[in-house]
């Protein structure tokens, strides 16, 4: 068989969408290497720790998308309405319009060890911290500011699961549109 190369960012992104698809138990190094056109060999070769080491690598390649794409964007300058539209829409693009699975979902089901679940943690806590200062620079209080953060992620991310099993993607964009007023950035 030829010899195969694929870069560090293409080979995480083609293993998020593994991830994505079957979690972290349904993926096997077989379903990696397919999908990124390597040999367990190889995959072995760059993540000597396997499935898992592959999963925290996808996790942080993850949490880079979502800081550079997201959290970063909270954080600029401009009103508090423009930055969460501009992260609002990274968002949308990032799940396909709510077509595509979480990969912080699918990951964090069992099997992952606790480096993993500890990385996932990080991941979901970063972001409703950037949703809970723009929430802050709209004028809520900490504690409403936080409180409303947890429920927006947590009402993305269970759009998310709503829009897979009805093959419908309005909840998702209707979780999205709600963010605004959720966030007091109205």
């Amino acid at each position: 068989m030829a010899r195969s190369t694929v870069s560090d960012e293409d080979l995480l992104s083609r293993a998020s969408e593994v991830f994505r698809t079957h979690g972290f138990e349904g993926t096997s190094l077989s379903l990696l290497a397919e999908a990124t056109g390597l040999e367990k060999a190889s995959l072995y070769h760059r993540f000597p720790g396997g499935k898992e080491q592959i999963a925290l690598a996808v996790s942080t390649a993850v949490h880079g998308w979502l800081d550079q794409h997201v959290f970063e964007p909270l954080k600029a300058a401009g009103t508090p309405q423009k930055k969460l539209r501009a992260a609002t829409e990274q968002i949308r693009l990032c799940y396909d319009d709510g077509a595509k699975p979480c990969a912080l979902d699918a990951l964090s089901l069992s099997g992952g060890g606790v480096e993993l679940a500890e990385a996932l943690k990080g991941t979901l806590q970063a972001w409703i911290k950037a949703f809970a200062e723009v929430a802050r620079e709209s004028g809520l209080s900490p504690s409403d500011a936080r409180r409303r953060a947890e429920q927006a992620v947590g009402q993305i991310e269970g759009s998310l699961i709503l829009s897979r099993v009805l093959g419908d993607t309005k909840p998702f964009r209707r979780a999205l549109e709600e963010l605004p007023g959720l966030l007091g950035v109205e």
